[in-house]
């Protein structure tokens, strides 16, 4: 099978759609089948994981994809949706292009019921062809072995990590932890580490603070603590209460997104605003039941890219039933002239910097 994703390969940390692509792309690989980044002849499977244009992690755009395909009606487009503009509390574009690109999508992969349910309210209509295939994070290196072991009395540390430094991802909640951190009873039951950017100016005065890792580094951090903590909202499919649970750490999670349903059936526990300083000492109470319960965790590459490969499989056995026939000269001639229009604003935008030198 050939495979194409529109991300770029980036190594390091670099957020959740590079994780994806490199961990998917790794699998397939193994198991024989082909996989790009960009959009030679002959695919079986585009795989859109960066729906908008103008993103830095896109190794092609949804346009060239629609020219691709009108060429190519042989090759089935499958969208993967996680992220909205929710996440980020802002207009960015990214709800507005993933229901774009969705027109030309055969099949829509969501990576949770929450963001599925977003979209549908959003117009994305569920009559169509689609499906929900949780995350998973590289069972190699995000696995329990050499968990740490819960001390007998004294501190429980408590870790979370972000790439993002956008302050949805919980910083109120980190901020109020940090607080309680430094006054009875919490400053003897807990300390606390973030793994991570940070919003500019944001400081903590009682919190451990870590630059960015990924790999085998970020899960012996995360190994080396007894329990993670997540306050992100609105999050679709979030790979660091992901890394988390595959490292045998419990979630304490805002009920919000995603999280609920990815953690609560492995030891997640929920918390509001309202309610974080009890929650906080509940979970410290349930933390050994709890953290024998994440331990079933299932969510790795290699049951996620499962799904993925049967998905594609699926989608070949109806190409070689249906046969779609060639392109026609309309069509040909359409992919003509949008390449000359990208070509036309490119070299006016380019002609636009050299003006303003």
């Amino acid at each position: 099978m050939r495979i194409s994703i529109n991300a770029r390969k980036i190594d390091g940390p670099y957020g959740g759609v590079n994780q994806f692509s490199n961990g998917l792309e790794s699998y397939l690989t193994g198991h024989g089948h082909h996989v790009c980044r960009d959009l030679p002849a002959g695919l079986d499977i585009i795989l859109v994981v960066v729906s908008q244009s103008s993103a830095a992690t896109a190794s092609y755009t949804p346009e060239e994809i629609e020219d691709y395909v009108a060429l190519n009606p042989l090759a089935h487009v499958v969208q993967r949706v996680n992220t909205c503009d929710e996440q980020r509390a802002a207009r960015l574009g990214a709800t507005e292009a993933i229901l774009r690109v969705n027109r030309i999508a055969d099949f829509t992969v969501f990576v949770s019921a929450f963001i599925r349910d977003l979209y549908a309210g959003h117009g994305l209509d569920l009559g169509r062809p689609h499906s929900v295939i949780l995350s998973g994070a590289d069972e190699v290196v995000f696995n329990s072995e050499g968990r740490a072991d819960l001390p007998a009395d004294g501190k429980l540390g408590i870790v979370t990590h972000h790439w993002s430094s956008n302050v949805m991802k919980g910083f109120d909640t980190y901020e109020k932890l940090d607080m309680l951190l430094g006054q009875s009873p919490c400053d003897s039951l807990f300390s606390f580490t973030y793994i991570g950017n940070m919003p500019p100016g944001f400081r903590f005065s009682n919190t451990r603070v870590l630059e960015p890792v990924s790999g085998v580094a970020l899960a012996d951090c995360l190994r080396s603590h007894h329990l993670y903590l997540t306050a992100s909202r609105h999050e679709p499919g979030g790979n660091h209460y992901i890394e988390a649970m595959r490292c045998g750490l419990p979630v304490l999670y805002l009920q919000s997104g995603s999280s609920s349903e990815y953690c609560e059936p492995y030891g997640g526990l929920g918390f509001t605003p309202l309610n974080f300083e009890s929650k906080l000492l509940e979970f410290r109470e349930m933390a050994s039941k709890l953290r024998q319960k994440v331990l079933a965790c299932p969510y790795t590459t290699t049951w996620m890219s499962t799904q993925y490969l049967d998905l594609f499989n699926s989608l070949l056995a109806s190409t070689r039933e249906e046969q779609p026939g060639k392109p026609s000269w309309v069509a040909r001639l359409r992919v003509g002239r949008n390449k000359l229009r990208r070509l036309t604003r490119y070299r006016r935008q380019q002609l636009a910097r050299l003006l303003a030198r």
